[in-house]
C-alpha cells in the first residue's frame, strides 16, 4: 500500500487501518448516496470490505486513505485508487466518498486538491484520472469544478440497478509544483 499521511486545516489524511473497516463500510453502504461514487448497487459485507482492504494492503501501487477530522478523529471520507502499473505518472481514483454531514462544505474540493498535490510531490504523479457513472450529475459537476476534463466514455460499462450505465473518464493534468 502507498503511504499517505498529511494534515491540512481541520482534517488529516492517513492510510485506513484494519480496525476502521466498519466505519469505511458505513460510507460504502450508504447506497442511495454512494452508488454512483463506488459503482456498487448493494450493501457490502464486512468480509467483502476486508477483501478490498487486503487487495490494497498487498499491492505497493494501491492507496486506501481515510479523511479524518482533527478534533475527534472522526472518519469523514475515503479516497481509494492506485498509481497506474504501466505509467507511474498517472494515478486513478476509483472511489471518493465524503460523509453526508460534511458534503457541500468544501472538504471534498480541499481533499482532492491536497491529495493531488501530495501525489505530485511525493510520487511524481503528473495526471490524475477519475471515473464517473453517466447518471452521476453531481459527481461530474464536482470533478469538472476540480479542474478535471472529460476524455472518454465507455458505453454500458457497469451494471447498476438492473441496467447498464456508461462510464465517463475524466483527467486532470498536474502542474508541477516546486519540490
Amino acid at each position: 500500500m502507498l503511504a499517505l499521511n498529511l494534515e491540512i486545516e481541520d482534517f488529516f489524511f492517513r492510510d485506513i487501518k484494519k480496525d476502521e473497516l466498519n466505519k469505511v463500510l458505513e460510507l460504502y453502504n450508504d447506497v442511495d448516496e454512494s452508488i454512483f461514487a463506488t459503482g456498487i448497487d448493494r450493501q457490502l459485507s464486512i468480509e467483502e470490505m476486508g477483501e478490498k482492504y487486503l487487495e490494497v494492503l498487498i499491492n505497493s501501487y494501491e492507496f486506501f486513505i481515510g479523511i479524518f477530522s482533527k478534533g475527534n478523529e472522526e472518519l469523514i471520507g475515503v479516497i481509494k485508487g492506485h498509481i497506474d502499473y504501466d505509467n507511474s505518472e498517472e494515478a486513478w481514483i476509483s472511489s471518493f466518498l465524503i460523509k453526508k454531514d460534511f458534503r457541500n462544505t468544501g472538504i471534498g474540493n480541499k481533499s482532492i486538491n491536497a491529495f493531488i498535490s501530495f501525489m505530485n510531490k511525493t510520487y511524481d504523479v503528473k495526471k490524475v484520472l477519475a471515473g464517473v457513472i453517466s447518471k452521476n450529475k453531481r459527481g461530474m459537476e464536482f470533478w469538472i469544478n476540480a479542474g478535471f476534463q472529460h476524455i472518454r466514455v465507455i458505453k454500458e460499462y457497469i451494471s447498476l440497478n438492473n441496467g447498464y450505465e456508461d462510464f465517463i473518464i475524466l483527467k486532470k493534468d498536474i502542474k508541477t509544483f516546486n519540490k
